[in-house]
């Protein structure tokens, strides 16, 4: 159910409902309306616009701050995904959005050693552990495995959050590492179980200004779909966190 909601979510596959859609109703009525054939063409230059999918996600990645280097006793870096390919070096196994994170994390412990990495998270049907392959990189990065701690039980933000808590007393300060567009729903989870982790976000899309952008920014590019459909993704998870969270007793 959560892949089909995702795939529902992508705009590319949007525009192939309505692709769809609009080619059934033309064979149905066996006549060709120009406003018709419009609307896929309209859509695609929607999803394509990198301004408007800049603008539907700023209120997310910029929601809370850059890690600034405040102390803290441990590093927690929720899961994401990763290749199985065993063709691949390991710098490339790692997806990007598990890349971010762990080069976050990675940056962070060395400023402080004394810290610990808690990794988490679980892909199904993985043929190597998702925190496992995490733990691979980050001692190639020069953490040793003395401060890394995998949680692998979980298989989504809010399980990952439960593992944390157990497992991290909460009189000891936290960094949280995520997708800055993530943030704002793994701190809200966080929140229900009243621990407030500083956060460290990274992997941001954002990284322009449009003050004084010039025409090119508006040429259609396919990455803006991408930014698109993350930020849809993130308010519709955010509207079923509101919703679960409303119906708890102690709301």
């Amino acid at each position: 159910m959560d892949l089909l909601i995702k795939l529902l979510l992508t705009p590319m596959v949007q525009l192939m409902l309505i692709g769809l859609f609009c080619a059934l109703l033309t064979w149905r009525r066996r006549q060709v309306s120009v406003r018709l054939l419009a609307t896929p063409l309209l859509f695609l230059a929607l999803i394509t616009c990198r301004p408007l999918a800049d603008w539907l996600a700023t209120p997310l990645e910029f929601a809370y701050p850059a890690f600034a280097g405040q102390q803290v006793q441990h590093i927690a870096v929720l899961g994401c995904r990763h290749s199985d390919a065993a063709f691949l070096p390991l710098s490339s196994q790692p997806e990007p959005c598990s890349l971010a994170r762990l080069v976050e994390a990675a940056q962070i412990w060395h400023a402080q050693p004394a810290a610990i990495i808690h990794l988490s998270g679980s892909i199904a049907d993985s043929q190597v552990a998702h925190t496992e392959l995490e733990q691979q990189f980050l001692q190639a990065l020069g953490v040793p495995a003395q401060a890394i701690r995998q949680h692998p039980a979980a298989t989504d933000t809010e399980g990952e959050v439960a593992l944390l808590v157990r497992a991290i007393d909460a009189r000891e300060p936290m960094a949280l590492v995520t997708n800055a567009m993530h943030m704002p729903r793994a701190m809200r989870w966080f929140g229900a179980q009243q621990r407030f982790p500083l956060p460290a976000p990274t992997d941001f899309r954002i990284r322009r200004s449009y003050a004084d952008s010039q025409w090119p920014v508006w040429v259609p590019q396919l990455r803006a779909t991408d930014t698109l459909g993350d930020a849809w993704y993130e308010y519709a998870g955010l509207l079923e966190q509101w919703f679960r969270l409303s119906r708890r007793p102690d709301s």
